[in-house]
């Protein structure tokens, strides 16, 4: 009589394994989309730094500088944005720093030569909160 309740909790448990299972693949996933939604605001946050701050030249260059200084400061927030995000992606400063560069040396050339990308992205920055 002992093996009859033993097989009912067997067969109980496999239903339950499965729950378990699902959840935490689903649980997962989730956290693939947060790491992989995370990623991109922190790219996103490293051109926003850049365009700010070829802005911030830009309007230097005419003489405006109540514009470069705004322009200036929206570059800090995306610098800092990019910065937190790095952290809690877990990258080493090292790490940061290196995205930095290949993100100057990918957007800046483009960004001076096109003034209507760049405002493009500063826009998009505007909108994502980024600056």
């Amino acid at each position: 009589m002992i093996r009859r309740p033993q097989k009912a909790v067997r067969r109980a448990a496999l239903p339950v394994a499965c729950v378990l299972a699902m959840s935490i693949g689903a649980a997962a996933a989730q956290d693939d989309a947060v790491s992989r939604a995370n990623q991109m605001a922190y790219q996103l946050a490293m051109k926003c730094y850049v365009a700010s701050g070829v802005a911030r030249g830009d309007n230097l260059d005419a003489g405006n500088t109540e514009y470069a200084n705004i322009f200036e400061a929206d570059a800090r927030k995306a610098f800092d944005l990019a910065v937190k995000l790095g952290n809690v992606l877990g990258y080493s400063g090292s790490r940061q720093n290196q995205d930095f560069g290949m993100a100057e040396a990918q957007e800046l050339p483009r960004f001076v030569k096109d003034k209507a990308y760049l405002k493009q992205t500063l826009a998009t920055c505007k909108a994502a909160g980024a600056i």
